[in-house]
């Protein structure tokens, strides 16, 4: 069982923050009625304040805080507002050493729930365990322990 608890991520809010100004740049360039123009911007703009409240600093009463993983393959989503909910791992979640992208379908629920965590969101070594486990483990019915390392299972 490991227990990835996030930090609210700089990186993950820098790159929305760029996301969304190459996009108000575009709406600037394009050729369109001013009025169109003003509410493209606005949109941008509510669309930038929640993605940053709800998945960089996790602010959001519904933003996940943390995941635990379980010894048969499960995962228990920690939600900000106290909520708690099993779900499982999809087989389309992205792993790369700069970004993971962990999407969960909980049990409960028919809505997919995404995972976005770049490395300043958790502690190195997590995020390497976790890496590794979702990249050789899902699917194999791999459960690491915790005290051995998830490595050391894999």
């Amino acid at each position: 069982m490991l227990r990835l608890a996030f930090t609210p991520s700089r990186r993950l809010s820098a790159l929305r923050l760029a996301g969304h100004a190459a996009a108000a740049v575009c709406v600037y360039i394009v050729t369109m009625l001013l009025w169109l123009k003003g509410l493209l911007a606005l949109l941008l703009l509510f669309n930038l304040t929640y993605t940053v409240t709800h998945q960089a600093r996790r602010r959001w009463p519904s933003s996940i805080v943390a995941l635990q993983f379980e010894r048969d393959g499960g995962v228990i989503i920690e939600c900000r507002n106290g909520s708690v909910r099993e779900a499982r791992i999809l087989g389309s979640s992205f792993v790369a050493p700069y970004l993971t992208i962990v999407l969960l379908k909980p049990n409960a629920h028919w809505r997919t729930r995404a995972v976005v965590i770049l490395p300043d969101a958790v502690a190195p070594e997590l995020f390497r365990q976790l890496r590794v486990w979702l990249k050789w483990g899902v699917g194999r019915g791999v459960a690491p322990e915790a005290s051995a390392g998830w490595a050391g299972r894999v």
